[in-house]
């Protein structure tokens, strides 16, 4: 069975990292075995192959990082249900579609309110933690891990911008993914495909977590998002019970 290494649920997600969430989604909707193995926070740097979530270990011992290199070594072997029969065009889409979502809305939908945001960090504390009681040495050592992914989000370009900026630039992904769904059952039309998985997550991490903040309230206000993850969680098993350390 394909070991899946996350972090730990949270609020409505499989995973507080989005990235693990989408592999979930994804294994989810194939109908793949897995497990999720949650990870030793104190060796993730030795264990993970590139200092993060998620990495699988496959039956036959085989190591592979990162969400969209699993996601193309699990088509390679194992088939592709989700995308088999899609047009190069829609391929092309998916991909353009994968990376604003991984690589630009992360950062100002996911990293902004969580790690940025004082009052969005405190909400999450204790949800990494898994706890409402955070001892004081792990508290020290998950606002040092803060300050190393703020240092991130600097070198990223979005912490540059002020807080008003990195919303109007949220605002600008959120109303281009509206677009593009419409009023179509799935992302890419009558069929789910592998960006499904990439979108519930988003979506679910951005619309249903805790963290009180405009773009929250933005992407809550469209009205195509909400029958979409309904539509999603009755077609796969993706409804998890909803954890809160409030």
């Amino acid at each position: 069975m394909i070991k899946v290494y996350q972090y730990m649920p949270g609020w409505s997600v499989s995973c507080i990292s989005p990235y693990v969430s989408k592999l979930y989604n994804y294994l989810t909707m194939t109908g793949l075995p897995f497990e999720m193995v949650q990870q030793e926070f104190a060796r993730l740097q030795e264990d993970a192959p590139r200092g993060k979530l998620p990495y699988i270990v496959d039956d036959d011992g085989t190591v592979v990082p990162d969400s969209t290199e699993i996601i193309l070594y699990l088509k390679g072997k194992y088939g592709d249900p989700l995308d088999g029969d899609a047009t190069p065009e829609e391929r092309a889409s998916m991909v353009a579609w994968s990376r604003m979502i991984d690589e630009h809305t992360y950062w100002c939908g996911v990293i902004q309110p969580r790690w940025r945001m004082d009052e969005g960090w405190e909400v999450y504390v204790p949800i990494i933690a898994q706890s409402k009681e955070v001892p004081g040495e792990l508290r020290a050592a998950l606002d040092a891990f803060r300050a190393h992914i703020r240092d991130e989000f600097d070198k990223q370009g979005m912490g540059l911008k002020s807080d008003e900026d990195v919303f109007e630039t949220f605002k600008v992904d959120v109303d281009a993914i509206e677009t593009f769904l419409g009023d179509k059952p799935f992302f890419m039309g009558e069929k789910p495909r592998s960006i499904d998985a990439s979108l519930f997550s988003i979506l679910t991490h951005t619309m249903e977590a805790p963290f009180a903040w405009p773009g929250r309230d933005y992407i809550r206000g469209k009205a195509s998002f909400a029958p979409y993850l309904e539509r999603m969680r009755a077609k796969y098993d993706l409804t998890l019970p909803f954890v809160s350390y409030a």
